[in-house]
């Protein structure tokens, strides 16, 4: 992926670059698992017949499956790609979570230095969106003993508590929600050391719950040093022009490092759609991204159920309801999938499936399913044919000990084949002697021949 954006820089034709690469490179995997899947099938009617032969003895049926799968028979042949495919998926959702450290190369210490002032900035803007715990928090840089609820009964008994008592010349209705962090408010309301954080979200707390869970959130989950989102987070901070100063008063952020960061910040742009977003309901420009995963995933699975039907209509007609029914569930998971990754992954996803109708199009037109099931059956006949040109020979080494080993009749002397021939005429003639009641007399080797 960092090679692709390298060349294109930009993420959303990096992603289209990188999944055509890993699609062409899995195509011959892909190709390989329909063919497995055919040989499968043909073994079809004997796995069947073992597990009905055998439907009370597990043991025997699992030992006559291990000698068909030595045959030739893959039960998980159609597993590789699949697993190939989400972990694959896996790698691309850390890169769209991670930017900063798989496209742009950042160093560990700039990275930090990014994350903690957007930390910073979002813990000031949760408080300043509500004025009183704003003004609360004025308070409790002057007197931290101010932060603790206070529970008591006034002079008539009643329950009284300083939870939402403020200070009597703060005028609520002049006061209004900060949507700007400037460099006065981060020093004053985003800067909290960690046991200043714990005091500010703790349960005896005066601040309002929504701005504790809010503060909470921002420090444990969004910022937390093993959250995936932290770098995307720190990246829509920064987004907002008005808070774009505020990173250059970080020592650690240089000139340099904030010109990278405006490039990253356009390059993660693919025309209107952000891939740094994560698509919700809202109706804006990052539903495209779930759109098309879902219509790609329907489109591929009647695409493939129509090639089926044309190429192997046996199949197609003997095949499960609840496998078709998987089939149609997998759009509806693509389209939740598009609904929990940022849009860079979803975006990915849904190339994957575009890519993929376009495989089958291709497979269908220059390797048609009866091409596959004769190359199938080609390699069935020659696994059988290979097994029988094989027999047990006894082997006699330098001391005399006899061996028994498995060869092919083409390996073996004149001289095995002979007494190979003799033992199975031998073991006919006692067979025969033992039905029929007669006595079994053991011929010469030159009545034999």
């Amino acid at each position: 992926m960092w090679a692709c954006y390298a060349l294109v820089q930009n993420f959303g034709w990096a992603i289209i670059l990188f999944t055509v690469i890993i699609k062409a490179a899995m195509f011959p995997l892909n190709l390989k698992q329909q063919k497995s899947m055919a040989v499968s099938q043909l073994y079809a009617p004997r796995v069947q017949e073992i597990q009905r032969k055998y439907k009370n003895n597990p043991e025997k049926q699992q030992e006559e499956l291990t000698k068909l799968q030595k045959e030739g028979y893959n039960p998980t042949g159609g597993c590789g790609t699949m697993i190939l495919t989400f972990l694959i998926l896996f790698g691309i959702i850390d890169v769209v979570y991670k930017p900063m450290t798989h496209m742009e190369h950042f160093k560990s210490a700039e990275i930090t230095a990014i994350v903690e002032t957007a930390e910073q900035i979002d813990v000031a803007q949760a408080i300043l969106a509500s004025p009183e715990d704003a003004a609360l928090v004025l308070e409790f840089r002057n007197d931290p003993s101010v932060l603790t609820i206070i529970e008591g009964t006034d002079e008539n008994g009643k329950k009284t508590s300083n939870r939402i008592v403020f200070a009597e010349d703060f005028n609520y209705e002049d006061a209004k929600k900060a949507t700007v962090v400037t460099a006065a408010d981060l020093a004053t309301y985003g800067t909290f050391t960690d046991d200043e954080i714990k005091l500010l979200t703790g349960s005896s707390s005066r601040l309002s719950a929504e701005v504790k869970s809010n503060i909470t959130t921002i420090c444990n989950n969004h910022y937390n040093p093993q959250s995936l989102y932290k770098e995307l987070r720190a990246l829509k901070s920064f987004e907002n022009e008005n808070h774009r100063a505020l990173f250059a008063l970080n020592e650690g952020i240089s000139e340099e490092l904030l010109a990278r960061m405006e490039t990253l910040l356009k390059n993660m742009h693919f025309g209107p759609i952000s891939l740094i977003d994560t698509p919700t309901w809202e109706f804006n420009a990052l539903l495209i991204i779930p759109a098309i995963s879902f219509i790609f995933a329907f489109a591929q699975t009647l695409i493939q159920q129509a090639i089926q039907r044309k190429q192997n209509p046996q199949m197609a007609a003997t095949q499960p309801a609840s496998a078709n029914m998987i089939l149609y569930i997998m759009p509806f998971i693509s389209l939740w999938i598009s609904f929990t990754v940022p849009a860079g992954a979803g975006f990915y996803w849904a190339l994957t499936y575009l890519v993929g109708i376009v495989q089958s199009l291709i497979t269908a037109k220059f390797w048609p399913g009866e091409k596959i099931r004769a190359e199938a059956k080609a390699k069935m006949e020659a696994a059988a044919a290979q097994k029988e040109q094989r027999a047990k020979v006894v082997v006699v080494d330098a001391d005399g000990k006899e061996t028994e080993k498995v060869q092919r009749l083409s390996e073996l002397t004149k001289k095995e084949i002979d007494e190979l021939n003799r033992k199975k005429l031998e073991a006919a003639r006692k067979a025969d002697a033992e039905k029929y009641g007669e006595e079994y007399v053991e011929l010469p080797d030159e009545d034999i021949k």
